[in-house]
């Protein structure tokens, strides 16, 4: 196959960023025992904007020290209106949009309805950033929807008109969140689009939990900051799964379309299933493995560029 120069380590960041999403989940799930969503945010994004001051603060002084920095950063002079609509879309949007929905519907629904994200970051490739679409990378995408809907086969279906609306938006805020970042990527590096993401995210949602905890902060915030098991979630949360992931996606989505990049996003599920059946021992039957065979061969073969189409 012909592969550019970037597109190996672009394909291989898109499928770390995913394995580590799919980790997050069992974190989340661990962290919200003890916090409300907007909690667990506002802590979230916290850590990831001090965990990356700190690297940028320390790149500046090995700049100063050696004469050059060990990597590009600089803010100063750029119209960074285009970073802060990317940070308002995600993570600000994008996860208060997921959270309602998942609220109002059950987890197979919501994995399903999620899974379309390809699709639409298909129709984003083709009417806003006018690039290719190859008819496998289509056919892929839409069998990677029926491999994450087997792999929820025999879950409670439940579904409302108003969760069903926030999953649809859901899917329209990642797939603006991939153009966007896309389409940023010409004018700056990955890690500074990650890092104005997550100080959008930071000043969002600070006030929002400290809003939801009007008139009772002990008990929104105490249970939280008492709990080890918080702790680390907030840790790899804030570090691995914004700072780290983020920074390899941005990476992926510069050098790759958005369609290439985004049917990674069902390596998510798969790596989360298996997670919950390895350390939370919870079933995993036929359905299962065919769903997860079947989203492994579509992003494979989606990714793969053939001689000839």
């Amino acid at each position: 196959m012909s592969i550019g120069k970037k597109r190996i380590p672009s394909l291989l960041a898109a499928l770390c960023a995913a394995v580590i999403f799919g980790m997050s989940f069992m974190f989340s799930r661990l962290a919200l025992d003890v916090a409300p969503p907007t909690v667990l945010l506002a802590f979230r994004f916290t850590t990831a904007f001090v965990a990356m001051t700190l690297v940028v603060a320390a790149n500046a002084l090995v700049g100063k020290l050696r004469g050059k920095p060990l990597f590009a950063f600089s803010l100063k002079g750029k119209n960074i209106l285009s970073l802060l609509a990317l940070g308002i879309v995600q993570p600000v949007l994008y996860f208060i949009f997921e959270n309602y929905g998942i609220l109002y519907t059950s987890s197979a629904v919501a994995g399903t309805i999620i899974a379309v994200v390809p699709i639409a970051c298909i129709v984003m490739d083709v009417l806003v950033l006018h690039e290719k679409v190859r008819r496998r990378q289509v056919l892929c995408a839409v069998l990677c929807i029926g491999g994450v809907a087997l792999i929820y086969a025999g879950g409670e279906t439940a579904v409302s008109p108003l969760g069903l609306l926030f999953l649809l938006l859901t899917v329209a805020a990642d797939a603006g969140y991939y153009t966007l970042s896309h389409k940023a990527a010409a004018r700056f590096t990955p890690f500074e689009v990650t890092y104005v993401m997550f100080t959008v995210g930071m000043v969002v949602f600070i006030p929002a939990s400290l809003v939801q905890g009007a008139g009772h902060m002990a008990e929104t915030f105490l249970p939280a900051i008492q709990s080890g098991g918080f702790w680390a979630a907030v840790v790899y949360l804030g570090i691995v799964s914004s700072v780290i992931a983020y920074f390899l996606l941005n990476f992926a989505n510069g050098n790759l379309s958005v369609s290439e990049t985004s049917i990674f996003s069902n390596v998510t599920t798969v790596v989360s299933v298996l997670a919950g059946v390895l350390l939370l021992r919870e079933p995993f039957g036929i359905f299962q493995f065919l769903g997860v065979a079947i989203i492994l061969v579509c992003v494979y073969l989606a990714n793969v560029t053939p001689k000839k189409e």
